[in-house]
């Protein structure tokens, strides 16, 4: 058996030559593609920048609440307080035909003025009302059975004046609580009257018309305290 002639130096050393530089080389048509950012981007483009955030939609702001304007002294504050009342236009005129009291220091009317000059109408026509009622009750033709409750309006009506000389005396002293006590009195006072008549059926209203306008009158004094910030 023969044994196995080595090969020469210069061979191995060729083929050392040739393993390395096949570990070291890329293999042949291997081509290197940039991995894409996302499933949408083309290899190349560049990245999309993110969508910036949605605002917030701003809340409506509410609508300004409605001022009331604010009463001015001189002539036109009787119209702007009648206007605070359920009935202006009988406010305005009794008010207006009213002689308006001498002001000191040349000072302008308010609200206390229009209060006392709507007390003044409402205690000029409980006085008309009084003498109404009176010369009914002491009519002959009127039925007996009515001059018990036209007595009594009598009475109410004098009451109405009790009431205002006692709002009179509390506006002076600024008391709104008593000022508004006696004014709701002098409402509760016209009603009185009323009564009488309704508790009896069969009787006519005598004083219905001198009551109605009465319940008006006082009903614009309690308005024009709490519109003037007095009761």
């Amino acid at each position: 058996m023969h044994a196995m002639t080595p090969p020469p130096p210069l061979l191995l050393a060729c083929l050392l030559a040739l393993l390395l530089a096949a570990a070291v080389a890329p293999p042949a048509g291997a081509v290197c593609v940039p991995r894409k950012p996302d499933g949408h981007t083309k290899p190349g483009a560049p990245a999309a920048k993110p969508a910036p955030p949605k605002a917030k939609p701003k809340p409506t702001p509410a609508p300004p609440k409605p001022t009331v304007p604010p009463i001015v002294p001189g002539a036109d504050i009787v119209r702007s307080l009648c206007m605070k009342t359920d009935y202006p236009d009988l406010c305005t005129l009794v008010l207006s035909k009213l002689p308006q009291p001498p002001l000191p220091g040349g000072k302008r009317l308010d609200g206390a003025g229009v209060l006392r000059l709507a007390m003044a109408a409402v205690r000029a026509k409980a006085a008309e009302a009084k003498v109404a009622a009176a010369a009914l009750a002491n009519d002959p033709r009127t039925q007996q059975l009515a001059r018990g409750p036209l007595h009594d309006c009598v009475e109410s009506f004098d009451d109405i004046a009790y009431s205002l000389d006692q709002a009179e005396k509390s506006l002076a002293a600024g008391d709104r609580d008593t000022t508004g006590t006696m004014l709701d009195s002098v409402r509760t006072d016209v009603d009185t009257c009323d009564q009488g008549f309704e508790e009896r059926e069969e009787l006519k209203p005598l004083m219905a018309t001198q009551d109605a306008e009465l319940a008006k009158l006082a009903s614009n004094c309690l308005a024009i305290a709490t519109a003037a910030g007095l009761r």
